[in-house]
């Protein structure tokens, strides 16, 4: 198991409130849930689509993958890439201003054409990260992507907020990703102090 991150998760969750009842804040994260079937192949989906429950496609869209690359939960996930870098799909949630989220997802990369690594980034409440899978290096293939749990933290600013997952690489066979979570916990003074630091968690491990 390879681990990556920026500070210890440790010393994130020692100062952690108790998490709002461990409930996923998403709607279907795994995009399992559609009245589209991809089947062996994929749906190319513009932007503005709302077929598949729980999300919303933006920008360039994105490629929405049935078992040609097989999921990590279920049968189906998305590349972010269409045709063009830049788009990818975003749900909203309500949040508590101030409270710390862990979002949770799993990333490989459509390996049926380069470039390598497959780059894409996570966001939400004005806060994001780029993620990077170099699909070469890990030996990823359509029957074994070798998919990547990635672990990402955000604080609330407001009633809600808006999860994106955006394609960055160029070409049409992007980033994918699977099976997202999104947990919140409340502050406490340990985990302030810490966040004021600049101390937001980002880890990554090979499944």
């Amino acid at each position: 198991m390879k681990i990556s991150m920026c500070l210890t998760a440790a010393a994130l969750a020692a100062g952690a409130g108790p998490a709002v009842a461990g409930i996923n804040l998403v709607t279907n994260g795994s995009f399992e849930i559609s009245d589209l079937d991809p089947g062996t192949a994929w749906i190319p989906m513009s932007a503005g689509n709302t077929a598949i429950t729980g999300w919303t496609t933006f920008g360039g869209g994105i490629d929405y993958m049935g078992s040609i690359v097989a999921a990590s939960d279920g049968v189906r996930s998305i590349d972010l890439n269409n045709v063009t870098p830049g788009g990818g799909v975003e749900q909203t949630f309500a949040t508590v201003a101030g409270w710390i989220y862990t979002v949770e997802f799993d990333l490989s990369a459509n390996m049926y054409g380069g470039p390598t690594p497959k780059v894409m980034e996570v966001s939400a409440a004005g806060q994001s990260e780029q993620f990077e899978f170099d699909y070469v290096a890990a030996g990823a293939t359509a029957q074994d992507p070798a998919w990547e749990r990635i672990s990402w933290s955000f604080i609330g600013n407001g009633s809600s907020a808006t999860l994106r997952f955006t394609g960055v690489s160029t070409g049409v066979y992007g980033a994918e990703i699977d099976h997202v979570v999104v947990t919140g916990v409340a502050p406490t003074p340990g985990t302030a102090a810490l966040l004021g630091l600049g101390g937001l968690v980002a880890l990554r491990r090979r499944r």
